[in-house]
């Protein structure tokens, strides 16, 4: 790759995102162009696109610099040149560096834009519009040490049932598979979903008890050899804490470079994102 064309690549990388940004999708930006002067004379274009709007017939032509000194006049004059003999065109001239004042001044006259590509500052990247930071701090109320005590309907129990008084009756399954249903057998919950819903107020208190009273409800315990069986109440004994958490997340916008310029100072700033960081404590 011969020097200086990596940065007419970056040029055109930066235009075809500008272009697509102004719903201009099916604008082909060209690298590397020759255009055919009214002196028939071949002009080299590093970078060149064109578009019809309205009718018209809109040309552009980019010249690219990759330059450590800044840009003279007699570089600008060249460029007007070779617009001239072209005719009906555009045109943009780009460099890494900085233009001389003579240069801004003919530019500036034959309306030749001037822009100059760099790698963003930590100052240029903070004129980006968004949240630089934010801050959530939470406070989880939370249960612990959780001890429930199905209360079931003896009377129905023990007409229903073998179940006696004499007979171990045992509830051997988690908690999300111990179901209670109305007396249509749709579902009120499991033991999981009323543990969930239990008060977390009075918080970091030791000792809480809440009971859920039934009218005509019945505790399903999954492979026991019974059927559903009438549940009067359940009651749940438990304690309460808080969990406090604090979250800070960075939004550092990053741009791989940005195109100024040089007499409006507007700013493009190419492959705009942003680098999130995230802080837990």
């Amino acid at each position: 790759m011969k020097k200086g064309t990596s940065f007419e690549l970056l040029v055109k990388a930066i235009y075809e995102e500008i272009l697509l940004q102004d719903e201009l999708e099916n604008t082909v930006v060209e690298h590397d162009v020759k255009v055919i002067g009214k002196s028939g004379l071949a002009h080299q274009i590093d970078v060149y696109w064109e578009f019809i709007r309205a009718g018209v017939v809109h040309r552009v032509a980019v010249e690219c610099k990759d330059y450590r000194g800044n840009v003279s006049i007699g570089k600008i004059r060249d460029f007007h040149s070779a617009l001239n003999d072209i005719g009906n065109i555009n045109g943009i001239f780009v460099t890494t560096s900085a233009y001389q004042s003579g240069a801004i001044k003919y530019a500036n006259h034959h309306g030749i834009a001037l822009k100059s590509v760099a790698e963003p500052s930590e100052k240029e990247l903070s004129i980006i519009n968004g949240v630089k930071t934010i801050v959530v701090n939470g406070n989880a109320h939370c249960i612990a040490n959780v001890r429930m005590v199905p209360y079931l309907d003896a009377d129905w129990v023990f007409a229903n049932t073998d179940i006696t008084e004499v007979n171990l009756f045992t509830i051997d399954c988690m908690t999300d598979e111990l179901k209670v249903f109305d007396k249509n057998y749709n579902l009120l919950g499991t033991i999981l979903d009323f543990e969930n819903r239990l008060p977390r107020a009075p918080e970091s208190t030791i000792g809480l008890s809440h009971k859920y009273d039934f009218d005509d409800a019945y505790l399903h315990v999954p492979n026991s050899g019974y059927p559903p069986l009438k549940l009067k109440a359940l009651v749940y004994e438990y304690d309460t804490y808080t969990y406090t958490t604090k979250s800070v997340t960075h939004f550092k916008p990053i741009a791989q470079a940005i195109l100024k310029d040089v007499l409006t100072e507007e700013c493009h700033f190419f492959k705009k994102s942003v680098d999130v960081t995230n802080e837990c404590g």
